[in-house]
């Protein structure tokens, strides 16, 4: 691999595949991104990253991308993310736009293939999360008829109206800058999802610390500026809490990354929440969260 001359300090990547460094080229402050072989994920960069500008959500330029070398050259994006923020209503009416304006984005055409978070893929994330959540952190034989519980929650997310959704939006994928300008990050995954999906994810945010009355606060305020209603935010929502344990599961004991742990107790806390509302089929994972140090 053949980078641009210069002085590349690694940064960590913490569950990404990809490697990152930053530099100086040109005298500018610069953030590498080495995609490796996956071109595919290089090109859904570059694209999503375009189709967020055009629709007005702040995204780092893009100075130069060498697909055939495998790495991008993007502004380095000096801020603080907003997992360690002071979240006011005010703030959080920003972020739900930034939601809302990813939500708008349209003219997919001659990119890559438009994914969709469709009944397969919810499906098998839920499934994800009882290998690797209930039978692999908890050690514990999941519940009978989990998965067909499991199953259904799946389908019924799915059957939901769908518009196009950041994937991963939670405080640590929204910078703010000096002066309070935000900017969103890690948008690659970018793709077709339930309508509620990004707001969802904010509302069951374990990265930062201020908890229940912030995630209500984001419901609320979703659920008075769009047509979604209040069982289908908590049913989405939901999903989106037990697929987000899945992965800390995965990443705590398969890459064994322990910084995760800390996360696994808030996310408890946000799913037991939302089973009050769920299916009743559902009701079996309440002892197991409940057993969980909280």
């Amino acid at each position: 691999m053949t980078y641009p001359r210069g002085d590349w300090t690694p940064l960590a990547a913490d569950a990404s595949a990809r490697r990152y460094f930053v530099g100086r080229v040109e005298g500018r402050e610069v953030l590498l991104a080495d995609f490796g072989e996956d071109a595919d994920g290089l090109e859904r960069f570059v694209y999503v990253r375009n189709l967020l500008d055009d629709c007005g959500v702040p995204v780092p330029d893009i100075y130069e991308a060498r697909p055939e070398e495998g790495w991008i050259l993007q502004e380095f994006v000096r801020g603080r993310p907003l997992s360690k923020a002071r979240w006011t209503e005010d703030l959080q009416r920003a972020v739900l736009n930034l939601a809302r304006g990813i939500g708008s984005m349209e003219g997919w055409c001659d990119g890559p293939e438009l994914l969709q978070l469709d009944g397969a893929r919810l499906r098998f994330e839920l499934a994800f999360f009882k290998v690797h959540f209930i039978e692999g952190f908890l050690n514990s034989p999941a519940p009978k008829d989990l998965a067909t519980a499991l199953d259904a929650l799946a389908e019924e997310v799915a059957a939901y109206p769908q518009v196009m959704a950041h994937r991963d939006f939670h405080s640590e994928n929204l910078l703010e800058r000096k002066g309070g300008r935000l900017v969103v990050l890690d948008f690659q995954d970018a793709l077709l999802a339930p309508r509620a999906y990004d707001a969802a994810s904010l509302a069951v945010d374990p990265y930062r610390k201020q908890g229940r009355q912030l995630d209500e606060t984001f419901r609320s305020l979703w659920l008075a500026g769009s047509a979604t209603g209040s069982e289908e935010f908590d049913r989405t929502a939901l999903q989106r809490s037990l697929k987000a344990l899945g992965t800390f599961g995965y990443q705590i004991t398969r890459r064994k990354r322990a910084r995760y742990m800390r996360f696994v107790g808030p996310q408890a806390l946000r799913t037991l929440d939302l089973l009050s509302s769920s299916p009743a089929s559902l009701a079996s994972l309440r002892p197991l969260l409940e057993g969980l140090p909280i």
